[in-house]
């Protein structure tokens, strides 16, 4: 795999994901649930608040984190 292929690979991975988070941070603030996605001064990390409590993730631990909530707690 060319270093070219993989790195368009993983930028389009990287858009996908912020978007996945984009959407589920819509879904979920029905639940109290409020993430920050433009705070230029956490490049690559999100802010969280979720009934109160806040915390900061990485891209990834975000996407974690929303997606459990939303499969655990909507349905409550």
């Amino acid at each position: 795999m060319s270093s070219v292929y993989f790195k368009s690979l993983l930028e389009k991975r990287n858009q996908w994901l912020e978007e996945q988070i984009r959407q589920m941070s819509v879904d979920i603030l029905s639940i109290g649930t409020y993430t920050c996605t433009v705070c230029g001064e956490v490049a690559g990390e999100y802010i969280i608040d979720h009934l109160g409590e806040t915390i900061r993730l990485s891209n990834v631990e975000t996407y974690a984190f929303l997606k459990f909530i939303l499969e655990t707690e909507a349905s409550s």
